[in-house]
């Protein structure tokens, strides 16, 4: 009988550091065991994803992309999160073989020749015409699937009336996490939200039509020069003006902070986008998220199947992008649709929501009730849906996990809500 030593768990730090100091390009000696992922390392899902495969193959192990026990599911939700904790999940998963990443893959993305919806998200600057100072916030278009549909004047962007509902969140199944249960009955206002994710295009108006400071770009969206993801930034400052890179103007706004996704919110909806970093804001709750995106996730039939019902496991290991050769699908595009007939409730970009992320949420009391928010702060805010990157179990319309507000992924977007009280009497 043949038998393998086990690895001392500072024997695996030290090859992990290694590792993450070849995959990120960053000097051996500025990586640490206690060195932060986001924080320290500027690593967003993408590296993770290329971290994880190069772990895997270095020690011969699975690192689940879903942990299927409480204490993997414990480690990679420490906040921050270290490289020490992935080493810690490398060390328990010792003798567990290399994995078969097949649902990790699809190869069709869906284009924009494919839709017969238009893109509607507004280019330039919005001014407000003093001529119409009674004008409404939103012009009505019609319903679809029942649904009202009006479009916002400040963006273009296409709303979906949602109905007041006492509604069901959260999930009892065989494959939920604990911090998906208990499965719980919520009481939601009706309220308006995006109908897609805001794109490079819609972002570029905002902040076109904001007098934002150095301090503020760099909160929502600006990477430091050492960044190596500043080949995927989406957006440009030409002449003054910003505007989408040449290819990118109907995929969604990625990169950005949850601060710069609120600061949007707010400025889309008229209110006073300078108070980002407040719990101020119209991005939707993890509760109305979740109300929203029913009926969003479909599990094809076969991973290799070409039927893009939503957009999942694009990434190549090794592959570089531009910022318009990223693997996502236009916004305008029909996939994900929730049973109202939003875009991407699954997949294609995490989307932020309002909400401090915290695991045993749905376990408390206040987690239930009348419009529910977590407003106890954690350090991490919540974010759903899944994405391009990531294999389809994280596109389930229940999977919660959360980021660090100031974190930016290539993977990472968001939506809008807003009041009903803005609509036209």
């Amino acid at each position: 009988m043949t038998t393998v030593s086990r690895l001392e768990l500072s024997e695996i730090e030290q090859r992990v550091c290694d590792i993450a100091s070849e995959q990120l390009c960053i000097p051996r000696d500025e990586v640490l065991p206690s060195s932060r992922l986001i924080e320290d390392l500027r690593c967003d899902s993408l590296d993770l994803v290329e971290l994880i495969m190069a772990l895997e193959d270095e020690f011969l192990v699975t690192v689940p992309n879903v942990p299927t026990n409480s204490f993997g599911k414990s480690i990679f939700t420490r906040q921050p999160f270290r490289l020490s904790d992935l080493a810690e999940i490398v060390y328990i998963q010792q003798g567990s073989g290399k994995p078969e990443r097949k649902r990790w893959r699809r190869t069709k993305v869906p284009d924009s020749a494919s839709s017969t919806i238009r893109f509607s998200q507004l280019s330039g600057r919005w001014e407000v015409d003093s001529s119409r100072h009674t004008q409404s916030m939103f012009e009505a278009m019609g319903s679809e699937k029942g649904t009202r549909q009006f479009r916002r004047r400040s963006d273009g962007m296409r709303c979906f009336l949602l109905p007041s509902a006492e509604t069901i969140i959260g999930s009892d199944s065989p494959d939920a996490h604990s911090d998906e249960r208990p499965i719980h009955t919520v009481q939601l206002d009706s309220f308006l939200i995006d109908g897609e994710p805001v794109s490079t295009t819609a972002y570029c108006r905002f902040l076109n039509s904001v007098e934002a400071t150095q301090t503020n770009l760099l909160d929502w969206f600006r990477l430091d020069l050492a960044d190596d993801r500043l080949a995927q930034m989406p957006i440009v400052l030409s002449a003054d003006e910003w505007r989408p890179v040449v290819g990118a103007e109907t995929i969604p706004m990625v990169l950005v902070s949850w601060f710069g996704a609120n600061a949007y919110s707010l400025w889309a909806n008229g209110s006073q986008w300078n108070r980002y970093d407040s719990q101020d804001g119209f991005l939707p709750s993890e509760a109305q998220w979740e109300y929203a995106a029913q009926g969003a996730f479909h599990e094809p039939s076969s991973i290799e199947s070409e039927d893009a019902t939503l957009v999942f496991g694009q990434h190549e290991r090794g592959a570089h992008y531009e910022a318009s050769t990223m693997p996502m699908a236009p916004v305008h595009i029909p996939c994900g649709l929730s049973t109202f007939g939003l875009h991407h409730m699954a997949g294609n970009v995490w989307q932020w929501c309002r909400d401090w992320f915290a695991d045993d949420f749905y376990q408390r009391p206040e987690s239930g009730g009348v419009n529910p928010v977590n407003q106890s702060k954690t350090g991490v805010r919540s974010e759903r849906g899944g994405s391009w990157v990531g294999p389809i179990e994280l596109c389930r319309t229940t999977y919660r996990r959360g980021r660090v507000p100031n974190a930016r992924g290539r993977c990472l977007g968001f939506r809008c809500i807003s009041p009903v009280e803005l609509l036209p009497k």
